[in-house]
């Protein structure tokens, strides 16, 4: 059995009762049937605790308030204090390892809704480099697995990952060639010609950033408007692309849906600036935010490799490959515009800390909840406003 992870995943050790969050809130974490059973037979003074605070029939850990039952005052765990650390399920057991399995292959990342996880991702200047080792171990054999597809999918994303990190190229157009690569890797997909797919791909990599490629997307997505009004439209789509998605998703935490408005309202409110109409004055924050923060222009980068390897490849299950690229592209743009809120909200102030705790809380919304993980990429697929074109258009 192969086992592949980032080489930053062994930094992380758990700061338990120094983490500024507790990751025993707002998630109703399925037990597994191994360790239910185990639950079941428990012997011992928390024998009662523990059947009292569990619901057998859903298999989950009952919570009061939105907080697990097990969670105390301190926010640590009661059944690692009274139990020990074997008898935790195996969702709290790995996390913040997240696991994607596949056949042969184990692919396993830091969760970015962790706090800690996130300071380690963002804090880190290199390009994020993976590891594979070879354990032997038992494999479980997949029925019906497509191989060719998820050989296809693993060298496209090798692919895709070597175009974000190219630094020499502005993120701009790193975002529209991943975005062009994936569109037409699903074309092959949708069309059942993935035997051209190979092809395909070699030739996006040796058309590079040029100007038969930027005239390509410009008469795509209408660059060439010189009126005035492109910076207003993408100001627009962005409202439109939040007041779709937002709505649609379950609210894990209370008082999540007012953050984002409390961290949104200064990027979007509409005050008179006499040199500016409010969509140029929103550009001029987010071109003021960048130059402020240089950080982000790594920190963007890092971020959008880790959702092309965490959930591009899953794709082998779905077929849904560009909706997993947009929705790569859309969270961290969406991140984006929820930094540059907030250093605006904080009086043009914004550190590390501030982009950690944007970035495990966007996380925790939506990767806690496999309803709104399933929305986001149905509304990816399916709604027009995250069209091929409109993702150009806010890269």
């Amino acid at each position: 059995m192969q086992f592949t992870f980032p080489n930053y995943y062994k930094k992380f050790s758990c700061i338990a009762g120094t983490c500024p969050d507790t990751c025993c809130a707002g998630w109703q974490i399925v037990i597994d049937d191994k360790t239910l059973k185990k639950y079941q037979h428990f012997k011992g003074p928390f024998r009662n605790r523990l059947h009292n605070d569990i619901d057998w029939k859903e298999h989950i850990f009952r919570q009061y308030d939105r907080r697990c039952a097990f969670l105390n005052e301190e926010n640590l765990c009661d059944i690692y204090t009274e139990a020990g650390p074997k008898t935790f399920c195996k969702t709290c057991r790995n996390y913040p390892r997240h696991i994607e399995e596949f056949e042969g292959l184990r692919e396993i990342s830091l969760s970015l809704s962790c706090p800690e996880a996130a300071r380690i991702l963002l804090s880190q200047k290199e390009k994020v480099q993976f590891v594979t080792r070879v354990k032997d171990t038992r494999e479980e054999v997949y029925d019906d697995f497509d191989y060719l597809l998820f050989t296809a999918l693993m060298d496209t994303r090798d692919a895709l990952i070597e175009v974000i990190q190219d630094r020499t190229v502005p993120i701009q157009k790193r975002l529209w060639k991943v975005l062009a690569i994936a569109h037409d890797f699903q074309l092959c997909v949708d069309k059942n010609e993935l035997f051209q797919w190979e092809d395909i791909r070699k030739r996006h990599e040796i058309s590079g950033y040029g100007d038969a490629f930027c005239s390509k997307i410009a008469s795509r997505i209408n660059l060439n408007n010189r009126s005035g009004t492109a910076n207003t439209a993408i100001h627009e789509l962005f409202k439109e692309m939040w007041k779709t998605v937002v709505p649609e998703m379950e609210v894990l935490r209370p008082g999540w849906q007012e953050y984002l408005r409390d961290c949104l309202t200064p990027l979007y409110k509409e005050d008179i600036d006499p040199l500016y109409d409010s969509g140029n004055l929103y550009s001029h924050h987010k071109s003021e935010f960048d130059h402020c923060y240089p950080d982000w222009q790594i920190q963007e980068e890092q971020l959008l490799v880790y959702w092309i390897y965490t959930y591009f490849c899953g794709a082998v299950y779905d077929d849904e490959i560009f909706a997993k690229i947009k929705m790569t592209v859309v969270c961290t743009l969406f991140i984006h515009e929820l930094s540059v809120g907030t250093y605006l909200k904080n009086n043009r102030q914004f550190s590390l800390n501030d982009q950690i705790q944007i970035c495990y809380q966007f996380s925790r919304e939506l990767e806690h909840s496999d309803l709104n993980l399933n929305k986001f990429e149905e509304l990816m697929s399916e709604d027009k406003t995250f069209s091929f074109e409109n993702l150009l258009r806010i890269c």
